[in-house]
């Protein structure tokens, strides 16, 4: 079977890297591994000291990550998907790399904003971070891309 990792920030562009999916990986009974990393709070970035601290902040970033992902879980299981809803913290294009080994996943899909030039330089592209990165191959849906469509059988 094959294990793909599908790194989702809460985005409907990100989300666009299911469709894809569904549209080649529906009948190959692949196994999807729904990732959504919470990058850590940190208060004196924002300028502030969070009153509960940044450890219960992340805490409830991460609940709302869960369920989140579990939605979507549900959601792709209707369609005929085996899928898992997994929530890490840290740096998001660290923590796919990491996850894409401890789990040996066989291909990483994800959704880029496509984004160049000085918005890139300020904003970073978690994608380009994997792309440069992994080994494994990937299937990238850039924003803006045509909707895959439906062939008649």
């Amino acid at each position: 079977m094959i294990r793909v990792l599908v790194p989702l920030d809460g985005s409907r562009l990100a989300e666009r890297a299911l469709g894809a999916l569904r549209e080649v990986g529906g009948r190959s009974g692949a196994e999807l591994l729904l990732l959504r990393v919470v990058a850590p709070v940190n208060p004196v970035r924002l300028g502030r000291v969070a009153p509960s601290g940044p450890g219960r902040t992340l805490a409830a970033r991460r609940r709302i990550a869960k369920r989140y992902l579990v939605r979507v879980r549900d959601r792709m299981a209707r369609r005929g998907f085996r899928a898992r809803a997994l929530v890490r913290a840290g740096d998001p294009a660290a923590q796919i790399l990491k996850f894409a080994r401890e789990e040996g996943v066989d291909l990483i899909a994800m959704s880029t904003h496509g984004r160049s030039g000085l918005r890139r330089v300020l904003f970073g592209s978690v994608a380009e971070a994997v792309i440069r990165r992994t080994p494994l191959p990937l299937l990238v849906v850039r924003a803006g891309a045509a909707r895959p469509r439906r062939r008649a059988p």
